[in-house]
């Protein structure tokens, strides 16, 4: 059992509201083996994905066309690298009957683990324990 499934298995039931700046950011609800993290401010969750680009050190922004194709090229390099952890955490969710979900103001847009079952996905990532539910959501996110 991975790390991630042990803190999943461990929270039995709740809700947590993180806020940045007086305005909520995330919801964590959990209940019954299912956590559902339900993102209410796209600018919070655009500031956790452009840190962790500037941690990778793709922190260098070009405009145009030049700057989407690379953007684009750093993109499909970064799900290649985090692929294997994802299918990982995802097919161990799923062993031990467990579902995450991300939810972007109350719609669910990533299924993770149990629940999830896509033909799509499972092309993608070798795994039917991924499921892209909104692809129009995700894109709105800036996932």
């Amino acid at each position: 059992m991975l790390l991630t499934t042990l803190l999943a298995e461990s929270i039995k039931s709740g809700k947590i509201k993180v806020s940045q700046n007086n305005t909520e950011a995330l919801e964590i609800t959990a209940q019954d083996k299912k956590i559902d993290v339900n993102a209410k401010d796209k600018e919070f969750i655009q500031d956790i994905i452009s840190s962790v680009r500037k941690d990778n050190g793709d922190d260098k922004q070009q405009k145009g066309v030049i700057g989407t194709i690379g953007r684009g090229v750093t993109g499909i390099r970064t799900v290649r690298n985090v692929q294997p952890m994802v299918k990982e955490i995802a097919e161990d969710l799923q062993r031990e009957g467990m579902t995450v979900t991300l939810s972007f103001k109350g719609d669910t847009v990533i299924t993770i683990g149990s629940e999830a079952d896509s033909k799509f996905t499972r092309l993608l990532l070798g795994t039917k324990s991924v499921e892209v539910n909104s692809i129009r959501k995700l894109v709105e996110m800036g996932l």
